[in-house]
């Protein structure tokens, strides 16, 4: 296999500013933008997203397949980095285009379209690339720090993505005209880096010449892909609720509307500054273990936000997005470095490699986190008696506070606990490794010792004499 040099953890890196901006954007801005810019109905722009979210149960998963199954001259996955770059500019720009109308239906049948075109497009390029990791290479330590790379570019957009944006709208003479030309700058943004992904990155296995299967509710079958995903939803549903409110409650709990670049600045850069400091305590303590300290960090920081008063000093809340930022950096990146795992004991299983099809769940479950998290929020606004643009009653405000702190808190430990139960470490992955090199050599499972297959059997929660079930081929 080529070794991995500085050069292409950078372009390995890139294709995450567009993963991580977009969605920093889309969970901080599109909400209040569809409600309090284009007029929407809080209900009805949660659903825009669920529209979405229904046509994503099929692609994310449908993606996975092709992916997997694709056969070209560039590889399996990196030819849809190329076939990406102008839809990726097109659907970003076209979803902050403010479409005015006296209908409400028209309004929203317009987003429900605009934000299919765009998971579409984010499906048909973000699932390949999550799914190159494992094709790039097997060693523990250097996927480690791939998604350390991944994450440092996708920190660095979203630091940029949930700052520069409001600035942005801020500077132009209407909201409108300021959401339009943010929708255009940051497409360009998102769509250019993907031709250096492309060309600083290949792939060691470029397929195999039968067909992988495609049977989404296997990756359920898989032990670990169960506690990962109540990791990975645990995590990024906090984050998502979070992030989505934090708009509302400065401006509206602690009337510092003006702090909001300033507090998601502090967020974010804080990711990003911690980001090393996870990748070490990974690869010396284990993905696990990371996750634990980091929510934990995380969750104090909650905890102090669900405590402040709506008095409290521009400095307190500084010191809190901080906090807030050096715990959720792990929560951010944790989730995305054990993927390549999962699939690995997948292949354990199957003898498939179908990390495509598992990168296009986590990419469904993704997106349909945040559509969902999104929706109920809208509808948790308007239980609360949200008014857009108006004075809040004090029951409004109590609803702010428990939306963006203590149901983010909550889950966060869940996410704590369900980590307990993920046991790969990079001791176990290179036993695991070196057992699935064995297999695909075509070495007699008979021949394996007793320790390993225990190990085998501990991680997959099967029976070794039934691991490396070749699939049956297809006259």
């Amino acid at each position: 296999m080529k070794s991995v040099k500085f050069k292409n953890l950078v372009f390995y890196g890139l294709g995450d500013i567009f993963g991580g901006g977009s969605f920093i954007v889309i969970g901080t801005l599109f909400l209040i933008f569809l409600t309090d810019v284009v007029g929407l109905s809080p209900t009805l722009a949660g659903l825009v997203i669920i529209i979405g979210k229904i046509w994503d149960a099929v692609s994310d998963p449908l993606m996975g397949y092709i992916s997997d199954n694709t056969k070209s001259r560039f590889g399996r996955r990196r030819l849809y980095f190329l076939i990406g770059i102008v839809p990726i500019f097109v659907s970003f720009s076209i979803l902050w285009y403010p479409f005015v109308s006296s209908s409400q239906l028209s309004i929203f049948i317009y987003y429900s379209l605009a934000y299919v075109f765009f998971s579409t497009v984010y499906t048909m390029v973000m699932v390949p690339y999550s799914a190159l990791i494992t094709d790039m290479t097997d060693d523990y330590y250097v996927r480690t720090r791939l998604s350390g790379a991944r994450m440092m570019f996708s920190q660095i957009s979203a630091l940029i993505s949930g700052t520069l944006p409001k600035m942005i709208v801020d500077s132009a003479p209407d909201p409108k005209i300021g959401f339009s030309r943010m929708g255009m700058i940051f497409g360009i943004i998102y769509s250019l880096p993907w031709l250096f992904v492309f060309l600083g990155t290949w792939e060691n296995r470029k397929g195999s010449s039968s067909r992988v299967s495609g049977n989404v509710l296997s990756v359920f079958k898989n032990r670990v892909f169960r506690v990962h995903i109540a990791m990975y939803i645990s995590a990024y549903t906090a984050m998502d609720i979070m992030m989505a409110l934090f708009a509302y409650y400065l401006t509206y709990y602690l009337n510092k509307e003006n702090m909001f670049s300033v507090v998601m600045g502090a967020v974010l850069l804080t990711q990003i500054l911690f980001l090393p400091i996870y990748v070490k305590l990974s690869n010396s303590l284990g993905s696990a273990t990371a996750y634990r300290i980091g929510l934990s960090l995380w969750g104090f920081g909650m905890l102090m936000l669900a405590f402040m008063p709506s008095n409290s000093s521009n400095l307190l809340i500084i010191v809190d997005s901080i906090v807030i930022g050096a715990g959720l950096s792990a929560g951010v990146m944790i989730p995305w470095a054990m993927l390549p795992m999962v699939a690995d004991v997948d292949e354990l299983i199957t003898s498939e490699n179908r990390a495509g099809l598992y990168s296009g769940m986590m990419t469904f479950i993704r997106k349909s986190v945040q559509a969902f998290a999104l929706f109920a929020i809208g509808i948790a606004l308007d239980l609360i008696g949200y008014v857009p643009k108006g004075v809040q009653s004090s029951r409004t405000l109590l609803g702010l506070k428990i939306l963006t702190a203590v149901v983010p808190l909550a889950l966060i430990i869940v996410g704590i606990l369900f980590s307990f139960r993920f046991k790969i470490n990079p001791k176990i992955h290179k036993i695991l490794m070196t057992e699935i090199e064995r297999l695909r050599k075509g070495e007699s499972k008979a021949s394996v010792s007793a320790d390993v297959k225990g190990i085998c059997e501990a991680i997959t929660g099967i029976s070794y004499e039934k691991l490396w079930q070749k699939p049956k081929k297809s006259k």
